[in-house]
């Protein structure tokens, strides 16, 4: 399976992500990890009604990448499955933006038990909207 090109957080959507949610950014002492560390699963509404909003796409790139943390990190299956639920559509929605993502999180290099929850997912809509 052919990895997509490879797409990463710009520091402009990290500082004004920051802003918008009050993260405390400070561009001297960025995370490599931010937009996974930097996210509160019980914050994940605010995010998603964020990114609904949200025209620049480096920004909602960004946001989506928190917003799949935030879903990974639920704890209660219920919440899990809505969450999943809503990225599944989003994602679908704008599939080539956020096709390093998927691609990333299907985890292809390991096998589902060992994976992460939404690798499943994840692998489903890879697999149905490649080319």
């Amino acid at each position: 399976m052919k990895e997509p090109n490879f797409r990463f957080v710009t520091e402009k959507a990290k500082r004004e992500l920051s802003i918008d949610f009050n993260f405390g950014y400070d561009i001297n002492k960025s995370c490599h990890d931010w937009e996974w560390t930097i996210g509160d699963k019980n914050q994940i509404e605010k995010y998603i009604t964020h990114y609904i909003k949200e025209i620049d796409d480096d920004k909602k790139f960004a946001l989506m990448e928190i917003i799949i943390q935030a879903t990974e990190d639920q704890e209660n299956e219920k919440d899990f499955d809505k969450y999943s639920d809503v990225i599944r559509k989003l994602l679908l929605n704008n599939f080539l933006l956020h096709e390093y993502s998927i691609y990333y999180w299907s985890d292809f290099e390991n096998d589902l038990n060992d994976s992460w929850k939404i690798s499943k997912m994840m692998r489903g809509i890879f697999q149905n909207n490649i080319e």
